[in-house]
């Protein structure tokens, strides 16, 4: 039973997210933003963890949200009950799990930045490996 987590940069110091990976012993950060680029905090751009974290470090875009679904909720346009089906259809029609094998996924972390997976596509994200592979365990770090 692969067992996969999640985690937001938001308001985590490098420090602390490093401590927060290292405890809860994460094999593979997999960063599923739609752009990897932190203009604010630059520490988790996609080319500075890769250089942190090594071959802990994996680009998934096949997880990340589309660029108009994503801005119209950050702009309010849309709200999280607009968004939420509109991730998860999109993310069903990508099937990007295909192919893979489960033992793949145990202690992942899908990586974005919001600091809660309440209403974040991480959240959705874990959902769905966890439809695709029965008996998945999702932790919210």
């Amino acid at each position: 039973m692969p067992k996969i987590f999640t985690i937001g940069f938001s308001g985590k110091s490098p420090e602390a997210f490093l401590e927060v990976l290292d405890a809860a012993r994460i094999r593979c950060v997999w960063d599923i933003r739609l752009w990897r680029v932190s203009k604010y905090v630059p520490y988790y751009s996609g080319e500075n963890l890769a250089t942190v974290l090594g071959d802990r470090y994996e680009y998934h875009p096949e997880f990340a949200p589309e660029f108009e679904m994503l801005t119209a909720f950050k702009d309010k346009k849309a709200t999280w009950a607009d968004a939420e089906p509109i991730y998860r259809r999109l993310i069903a029609g990508r099937a990007p799990l295909a192919g893979r094998n489960p033992d793949e996924l145990d202690r992942i972390c899908l990586m974005c930045t919001e600091k809660t997976a309440h209403q974040c596509h991480r959240r959705l994200a874990a959902e769905y490996i966890a439809s695709q592979f029965p008996n998945t365990e999702i932790v919210h770090l």
